[in-house]
C-alpha cells in the first residue's frame, strides 16, 4: 500500500467514527441496526466492496436494504460478481472492519492474533503501522494489488428508507477512499434487481430497470406458454393481489405489471406517499408473527389469492384466506 493510499484511507475513516458499545456481525442480511447507528459501518463496508472488486477483478455490488425490518432501521450487505452473496470467506474480515472503535483499535484487534506468542511489552515506533495494518495484512494474505490495471467498481443501491440517502453517501466514501474505485449509484431497486445487475455486467451485458423489467416479462411469458391450449380440466384465476408492504417491491411490481399478460395484478399497500408506512402492519413478516391480516384487507377478501412480500421481494407467501373476522387470525393455506 502506498502513501497516497493509506493517506486516502486514514483521512476518509476519520470523517466517519464508530459508535461505541455498537458490536455488529455480517451474515446472511449483511449488517443490520438502527439506521442512525449505521453510517460508520457502511462506510467500512464501502471499503470492503472495493477490495472485493479488486480480488475479483470483477463488478461487485452494494445494498442498502433492511428488507422487512422496520422503517426505522437499515441494513448494507453485498452482492458477488455472480450475484449471489458475499462468500463467507470474507466475513470474519467484514466483522473486524465493522467493529473496530478507531484505527488504534482495529489494530490491536488484528494484533492479538498476529503476535499473541511475542512480549507483551512490544513497542511499535510509527502510528501508521496501526493504522493501516489490519487492512495491509488483509490484503497481503489475499494477494489484492492496489496498483494493478483492475479498478474497483461498484453499483450501489438502497430502498425506500429515509436512512437510505445518507447511508448510499457514506457507502460512496468508502468505496472511493480506495483510490480509483468507480462508484455508480443505480437509484432505489430491489434486492434482486441489484444482484441481476451485477451478475449481467460481470457477463458483460449493460443493465438497466427496463432491461431487468424486460427479461422478467419475457420469462412469464415464456412460463404461461407451457400452459397447454387445450387444457379444460383447470382453469387458471388470472386475478391477483399483493400486499406491497408499502415498500420499493410495491412500487416496482406496479411498473411491472404494466408489461404483464395473462395476469391480473392489484396492489395494495403500493408504497405511495400517504398509503402506509414500510412494514407496519403490512408484510408477510408481520401476518407470519401476529397472526392478522394487513392493513387493506377485510372480510370481503375471503378467498382471493395473495401474495404478500416479504425481505423486499424476496420471498413471498402464498395463500388462500380462510378468517372469519376481519381481524381474525390468519390460517395459512399454503406457503411458498
Amino acid at each position: 500500500m502506498n502513501d497516497q493510499q493509506r493517506a486516502t484511507i486514514l483521512d476518509s475513516t476519520s470523517r466517519f467514527p464508530i459508535h461505541q458499545g455498537v458490536k455488529l456481525s455480517y451474515g446472511t442480511a449483511g449488517f443490520r441496526a438502527d439506521g442512525s447507528i449505521l453510517s460508520s459501518t457502511v462506510f467500512r463496508v464501502g471499503i470492503l466492496a472495493a477490495l472485493r472488486s479488486l480480488k475479483t477483478k470483477s463488478v461487485i455490488g452494494l445494498m442498502i436494504t433492511a428488507s422487512h425490518n422496520q422503517v426505522s432501521d437499515n441494513g448494507v450487505k453485498i452482492a458477488d460478481p455472480s450475484g449471489g452473496m458475499l462468500t463467507q470467506e470474507w466475513e470474519p474480515f467484514a466483522d473486524k472492519l465493522a467493529n473496530a472503535g478507531s484505527a488504534e483499535e482495529l489494530v490491536r484487534v488484528s494484533l492479538s492474533e498476529v503476535v499473541k506468542s511475542m512480549e507483551s511489552d512490544i513497542q511499535f515506533q510509527s502510528s501508521k503501522c496501526y493504522k493501516e495494518l489490519l487492512i495491509c495484512e488483509f490484503t497481503k494474505e489475499e494477494n489484492i494489488s492496489f496498483e494493478g490495471k483492475h479498478h474497483a467498481e461498484v453499483l450501489l443501491a438502497r430502498d425506500t428508507r429515509p436512512s437510505g440517502e445518507y447511508l448510499l453517501e457514506a457507502a460512496k466514501q468508502g468505496i472511493n477512499s480506495i483510490v480509483g474505485a468507480i462508484a455508480t449509484n443505480m437509484g432505489i431497486l430491489t434486492t434482486p434487481q441489484l444482484h441481476w445487475m451485477v451478475r449481467c455486467r460481470n457477463k458483460g451485458h449493460m443493465v438497466s430497470e427496463p432491461a431487468y423489467f424486460d427479461q422478467l416479462s419475457n420469462s412469464f411469458r415464456c412460463l404461461m406458454d407451457l400452459i397447454p391450449k387445450d387444457n379444460t380440466t383447470y382453469v387458471m384465476d388470472e386475478h391477483l393481489i399483493v400486499d406491497g408492504a408499502n415498500g420499493v417491491g410495491g412500487e416496482k411490481l406496479v411498473e411491472l405489471k404494466k408489461m404483464l399478460s395473462g395476469l391480473v395484478i392489484e396492489v395494495r399497500n403500493s408504497g405511495k406517499k400517504g398509503e402506509g408506512v414500510l412494514n407496519e402492519g403490512v408484510g408477510a413478516d408481520f401476518v407470519q408473527k401476529e397472526k392478522v391480516i394487513p392493513h387493506g384487507f377485510d372480510s370481503n377478501d375471503l378467498g382471493i389469492r395473495l401474495v404478500i412480500y416479504s425481505r423486499v421481494f424476496i420471498f413471498t407467501i402464498l395463500f388462500t384466506w380462510l378468517i372469519e373476522k376481519t381481524k381474525g387470525p390468519v390460517k395459512l393455506d399454503k406457503a411458498s
